[in-house]
């Protein structure tokens, strides 16, 4: 299916129907961002400050908005906050006045900041509630799939990890498509500029419908060397490789990325060494693992990076 074309029309990603089907969970908790609520899960309330706290892992859900999944794979620890945002969609409050008053996106909206209320300004939010906890040494912010996606982009634009005193470290896992910074993209064994400016646009690249959150004051250039810079851990599902996987996006900004979710990953992180002319951030297979959040978690890898010390840095 060349092109994301079947039959002559645009298909943005394979069975993207099964994720128009409301959420049946929402999260217990809630947090008032931009005078809305917005639904969550998390294992203490977050405006009570905890002075024994030293750890808190974010985790973002992918397409099918299951945030109680994704919250229950994080392990719980006395000294961890494990918070899980839900990014609920207009199929979620359809007809039902309740679910409505929460904040709530477009499907593909919430993904890549987009919206009234940007879903990079929630993660701005939960991040700045997270500075009343004196103690408070290490966030890690870990999405898979759809979440990836988000993970991937708030990490390249978002504010708010810039006013934590933590180091923060982001954990990008197994998404669909990544956040390029020009229009270079692999062709054979090096990269050179792609003929087909969509291929840029937001929220592949800067090259449009950028969300009013990123603007268009600063050069994509200025958000890569930031980009770089921060603690980025890409982590790939050995068996992540199907070409024909739920999900997958197969339109042409998707396919100029690479044919699976593990190919795009991988050339995604030869694009950035390329990029910058140096080593940057880490790329981390998962053997035996494909499209499965609570085993790519649950997994030897994942337990390091997500939870691990080692290589925690700091910024200042």
């Amino acid at each position: 299916m060349p092109g994301g074309l079947r039959g002559g029309t645009m298909t943005f990603a394979n069975q993207a129907d099964i994720q128009h089907e409301a959420i049946g969970e929402i999260g217990d908790k809630d947090l008032v961002v931009a005078g809305r609520k917005l639904a969550m899960f998390a294992s203490a309330p977050l405006h009570e400050r905890q002075r024994r706290l030293t750890e808190a892992v974010i985790v973002v859900h992918g397409a099918l908005r299951n945030a109680g999944d994704y919250f229950r794979s994080i392990e719980k620890a006395p000294h961890r906050l494990v918070v899980a945002p839900q990014f609920l969609t207009e199929d979620d409050v359809r007809g039902d006045p309740e679910r409505a008053e929460y904040l709530h996106w477009r499907t593909e909206d919430w993904k890549g900041g987009l919206g009234s209320v940007s879903s990079f300004t929630v993660m701005d939010e939960l991040l700045r509630g997270l500075r009343i906890h004196p103690r408070l040494r290490r966030v890690t912010i870990v999405g898979n799939s759809a979440g990836g996606q988000f993970v991937n982009r708030y990490a390249a634009v978002g504010r708010g990890p810039d006013d934590l005193a933590a180091d923060v470290r982001f954990v990008v896992a197994n998404p669909s498509t990544y956040l390029y910074f020009d229009r270079m993209r692999r062709k054979g064994n090096t990269f050179l500029a792609h003929s087909d400016p969509a291929v840029d646009r937001w929220r592949y690249g800067f090259g449009g419908g950028v969300p009013d959150y990123v603007g268009t004051a600063r050069p994509a250039d200025d958000y890569f060397e930031r980009y770089v810079a921060r603690d980025v851990v890409y982590l790939l599902g050995a068996e992540d490789a199907d070409r024909g996987a739920a999900l997958l996006e197969i339109h042409p900004a998707a396919e100029a990325q690479g044919a699976t979710r593990i190919e795009r990953g991988e050339i995604y992180y030869s694009y950035l060494r390329h990029k910058a002319g140096r080593e940057v951030h880490k790329l981390v297979h998962v053997p035996g693992v494909g499209h499965d959040a609570g085993q790519m978690f649950a997994s030897p890898q994942g337990r390091a990076h997500i939870y691990g010390r080692r290589g925690w840095f700091r910024r200042r």
